[in-house]
């Protein structure tokens, strides 16, 4: 059965991060979107996300589908946010790549930016990945607190509060430089707004439910971006 379901997450990752740019792009055209080496290297790098997400399947799945949570200290706003997160970044794997093929509001002659945008693109798939494993069953798509919760404060959780947060803001601005797109640049500050307003409802919450241990872990580490912020 956990075979089965590495699959599952194998062959969904790309009909998430790689099908809608391909129909943005123009399903008339696939050879063409694959002819730019940075866009063929993205099409590799989304088949090594859907492994990473696979052997995440097998050793921690609850870190890919995200638990329920208490509902009584789930932050209900929040819900809205993670929708519109995710019609957002819908909208640019669809945009992104439509506005390429079509030279809309991109630089020209940009190969090493869209080179530069696939390295921040896989950082932060790198990211998001290592958090899910990491938080294994108390991660939630919603701002809200498992059972039995506790604080995961070590590997890279012991320096930034973070990552994957991080991970989505990387990829933003990957996937912009990627397709060299000024509007997709400048949806970052948005998107940074956004995060940041997470961030705040759920630390108030971490907060009021650990107390003095979260305190001291706040002491120790960075919240976004270390010797930053």
């Amino acid at each position: 059965m956990k075979i089965l379901h590495a699959l599952r997450f194998f062959i969904g990752t790309p009909l998430i991060y790689l099908l809608p740019s391909l129909l943005g792009w123009g399903l008339d055209d696939i050879s063409g979107y694959f002819a730019a080496a940075p866009r063929f290297a993205y099409g590799v790098l989304v088949g090594l996300l859907g492994l990473g997400v696979a052997f995440q399947g097998l050793i921690a799945p609850e870190g890919i589908r995200g638990g329920a949570g208490e509902k009584e200290k789930r932050v209900a706003r929040q819900t809205v946010v993670k929708i519109v997160i995710i019609l957002v970044m819908y909208a640019g794997l669809i945009f992104l790549p439509f506005a390429d093929r079509r030279a809309l509001a991109v630089w020209t002659g940009a190969d090493m930016v869209r080179w530069v945008g696939l390295l921040f693109t896989g950082l932060g798939f790198g990211l998001v990945l290592w958090s899910g494993i990491a938080l294994g069953r108390f991660y939630s798509a919603d701002v809200t607190l498992q059972p039995d919760h506790h604080l995961i404060t070590t590997g890279l959780y012991g320096v930034l509060r973070h990552p994957r947060y991080l991970g989505v803001v990387l990829i933003t601005l990957g996937l912009a430089l990627l397709y060299r797109s000024w509007v997709g640049v400048a949806a970052l500050l948005p998107v940074l707004g956004v995060v940041l307003f997470r961030i705040h409802d759920e630390e108030r919450l971490l907060h009021r439910t650990f107390a003095a241990e979260w305190e001291a872990y706040c002491r120790r580490s960075w919240r976004l971006l270390p010797f930053i912020y």
